[in-house]
């Protein structure tokens, strides 16, 4: 009798993740979503135009406050971002965005008040780390509350409102460095959060409600400590020159390597390697590695070509890249609606092909003598990133359980960050010579090969959102 009472409460837990329910999300709730999404961005770009005056202040010079303030920013949100997405799945999603929310927040009010660059970077660290739980739990939302035929347009509004704060940040940082001094650059953040509680509150009970006791499960430390310093060190080994590089980073790639083992050890696994035999989980998460892997190094290449091999100021460079930001919000909503109708495979073959187009302009450095040159590339390879990403994400979150979006929503998000990191890094190498035009053409074939793969993974994703997300309603990973 009592078998049959755990059979059957073992049946119930297992239909309740695996059921799907659609009530859609009131737009109150997916505003206050957003706006917590952007932290992250707008965090990562406003402060760097705030680094000359924060150093002025603390008597820090600039590379330290970059490796400080900008590189403990960005490991802590790599590392962590699996993390707090497997913790959503375990507490509940919304929790977490609002534990999240709460961190940024610590974070801001710290960074406004500090007083050295040591509390200055804990702030920052604060701030990553609430990032990386708001991110994955906003994805792991969307896709849990959006009906399967939604989900790209969704996707493809937040991935708008992301790209928007990344491009406003530097543009914000600025004007409130200049006005109010660079302590403004975190106190602007408690506004944003503010309103983002408010509206996330408003719809709190509908997203939040804790698993039932029968489907708790145990979260896994190890694991979790295991991916996070392996990572760690592995960024770390990207950025630091000389001999400390090699056995930083292998050091880092052991701990990665044993961290496959632990998680199948474990029945909650912090990440679960099967996802990547799903073809529309691999190839979408794959697209936006790949695709950030060619956007990031060429966002920072190209204000060094034209300041150090043209002479062109940094700001005329800034409006010129805009075009590229601009263009990738604007067709990433377009782009959420057409998958709707044309469906996530050919959208995404569509959009690789369309940015990879955008090279064309950048064939031959030795041609270009200023930036409005480069805007018609800049805004194909924006459209085409904008058009692939929603369909892109879309595929891979659909693919997985209602109680596994979290851990997948992390997934993709240090895969994203890890796409840029790497590209950016290997910009370095080819880079570590005299700026020259010739020293500049070499990254293009690394773009093209990026972008190429891309459209090739697209054949992974799935024709129509819909068949695949039912599919992924009736099993239980």
């Amino acid at each position: 009798m009592q078998g049959d009472n755990a059979q059957q409460m073992t049946q119930k837990t297992t239909d309740t993740s695996a059921h799907e329910l659609h009530p859609g999300l009131p737009f109150s709730a997916l505003t206050g979503m957003l706006l917590a999404a952007s932290l992250a961005p707008l965090g990562s770009t406003m402060i760097a135009v705030a680094l000359p005056s924060i150093g002025h202040d603390t008597g820090v010079n600039i590379s330290s406050l970059t490796s400080w303030l900008v590189l403990s920013y960005l490991i802590t949100s790599i590392a962590l971002q699996s993390i707090g997405g497997k913790l959503g799945d375990l507490i509940g999603h919304g929790h977490t965005l609002i534990m999240g929310l709460l961190l940024v927040a610590t974070g801001a009010m710290l960074g406004l008040l500090a007083s050295d660059a040591h509390l200055l970077a804990l702030a920052r660290v604060l701030m990553a780390s609430g990032g990386a739980c708001t991110v994955p739990a906003t994805m792991a939302i969307l896709r849990n509350q959006t009906p399967h035929e939604k989900r790209a347009r969704v996707f493809g509004m937040m991935g708008a409102c992301m790209g928007l704060a990344a491009a406003i940040g530097p543009l914000l940082g600025g004007e409130l460095t200049e006005s109010f001094g660079w302590r403004a650059v975190f106190g602007a953040n408690l506004p944003v959060i503010g309103l983002s509680l408010f509206l996330v509150l408003k719809s709190h009970a509908m997203f939040t409600k804790a698993r039932a006791k029968a489907d708790r499960l145990p979260f896994d430390w190890r694991g979790s400590l295991l991916l996070s310093v392996g990572l760690t060190l592995l960024i770390v080994a990207l950025r630091v020159p000389g001999g400390a590089s090699w056995w930083l980073g292998g050091l880092g790639i052991a701990l990665l390597m044993a961290f496959p083992f632990q998680e199948r050890r474990v029945i909650s696994p912090v990440v679960d390697f099967s996802l990547f035999k799903k073809g529309a989980f691999f190839g979408g998460g794959t697209i936006i590695a790949l695709q950030n892997m060619a956007m990031y190094p060429l966002l920072f290449q190209l204000p060094v070509f034209f300041d150090k091999v043209r002479g062109v100021g940094a700001r005329t460079t800034g409006h010129a890249l805009l075009a590229l930001t601009l263009a990738m919000m604007l067709s990433s909503i377009i782009g959420g609606r057409l998958t709707e109708t044309i469906g996530a495979r050919m959208q995404a073959l569509m959009g690789s092909l369309l940015a990879l187009a955008g090279l064309w302009w950048f064939r031959d450095f030795q041609s270009i003598q200023a930036p409005s040159e480069v805007i018609p590339g800049l805004l194909l390879i924006g459209a085409g990133i904008g058009f692939t990403t929603p369909p892109a994400q879309a595929s891979s979150m659909s693919t997985v359980g209602h109680a596994h979006a979290g851990m997948a929503g992390g997934m993709i998000s240090t895969l994203r960050y890890m796409g840029g990191v790497s590209g950016t890094a290997m910009l370095g190498i080819f880079l570590d010579q005299p700026s020259s035009p010739a020293s500049h053409q070499h990254p293009v074939a690394m773009y093209a090969g990026t972008l190429i793969v891309a459209a090739m993974l697209s054949l992974l994703l799935p024709a129509r959102l819909k068949a695949a997300a039912q599919k992924a309603s009736a099993q239980v990973l």
